[in-house]
């Protein structure tokens, strides 16, 4: 297990009995009896949803800092916490996270707060945040969109980041000196990057690699035969590729344990070794970082989501080996780990 110094740029914390997520009301009616919660919530959560989560254990327990540092060790240093669900019952309630994380024990470094980019009420939303938390750093509003029906849908709609007002609230973050945290599947790298094209001044940052589903195996309809992985992957590269011509474009590396990618890793008994995920993972790992090069490529754990497929110490240790593998040298290693992270979201 590796003991290098790390920034995590990508994890979400929760807590189901003091904030509204969409697991509170398991928690809050059902908590004292988890076997039970757990069986309720399996049969009543989405098929999507579920095959996409692949487990709702990690979703039915307060995930807060102490919990994260539990998982990633002496290591970790900061932490960048991203929108996690939070059930806002009016436009401007989305900034009541960014309050809540402002008041916890060793609260995130860096927050990517929610908002609807589209919304006429923008402006007032993001100073929402910044009064609520000086560490608020930019947006995520999930464009990810599948007319698979077995394949989860995060955006009400396909094509959202062409629409004009679209456009005008991206436009508005980097005006406000904020950044954009890009959630899309890799069927829509191309459509992300038209939008990244037309408004360079916008910092942007592709969540989870551009997830490309059913990469290492079948899921939600997609990828049944080998022909149609290899399809998938040649499609998800040519999209990484253009999205590194644009220079203010960065990647994390992060999310591609998530059962939509296909391992299978959360249906096993036992999780992935570090060898096993170096060997499997390792190779996608190493086309982003050659791709967009380490000063544009930042690690995010992804956790808990990821934590149903992999220990922290396993994904850490596979990246590394990945690194050295690559030859690279120890500032390009730490900029991966620290400084690409510290730098885009000023921390």
């Amino acid at each position: 297990m590796s003991e290098r110094e790390i920034v995590d740029a990508h994890i979400h914390l929760w807590d189901l009995h003091r904030t509204p997520r969409a697991a509170s009301l398991f928690a809050r009616t059902l908590g004292a009896h988890p076997r039970l919660m757990q069986r309720v919530a399996q049969r009543l959560t989405p098929p999507p949803t579920l095959a996409f989560l692949g487990d709702t254990r990690f979703l039915l327990n307060d995930y807060l800092p102490a919990q994260h540092r539990l998982a990633a060790g002496p290591r970790l240093r900061d932490y960048v916490h991203v929108e996690a669900g939070y059930l806002a019952w009016q436009p401007l309630a989305v900034a009541n996270e960014s309050r809540w994380l402002r008041g916890l024990a060793d609260p995130p470094k860096g927050v990517v707060g929610a908002a609807d980019l589209e919304s006429r009420l923008l402006p007032q939303v993001l100073d929402a945040h910044r009064r609520a938390n000086p560490r608020f750093r930019g947006v995520r509003d999930k464009l990810a969109f599948s007319d698979e029906p077995g394949v989860m849908s995060w955006s009400r709609a396909s094509g959202r980041s062409a629409r004009p007002a679209f456009r005008r609230g991206y436009a508005l973050l980097g005006e406000r000196g904020l950044s954009f945290d890009a959630f899309v599947y890799s069927n829509q790298l191309g459509e992300l990057a038209r939008l990244v094209e037309a408004q360079p001044e916008t910092a942007v940052v592709l969540c989870h690699m551009g997830t490309p589903v059913a990469l290492e195996g079948p899921f939600g309809g997609l990828g049944a035969t080998p022909a149609a992985r290899h399809d998938i992957a040649a499609r998800w590269h040519d999209g990484l590729r253009r999205l590194a011509e644009s220079p203010h474009v960065h990647i994390k590396l992060s999310g591609m344990l998530m059962p939509v990618v296909g391992f299978g890793f959360h249906a096993r008994a036992q999780p992935p070794s570090e060898s096993e995920l170096h060997e499997r993972l390792g190779p996608h790992l190493q086309f982003a970082i050659e791709t967009f090069g380490p000063e544009r490529c930042l690690f995010g754990s992804n956790f808990p989501i990821d934590a149903v497929s992999t220990s922290y110490g396993a994904l850490v240790g596979a990246l590394e080996r990945t690194l050295s593998d690559m030859g690279l040298d120890e500032p390009a290693r730490a900029a991966v780990f620290v400084g690409t992270a510290r730098r885009f979201y000023g921390l």
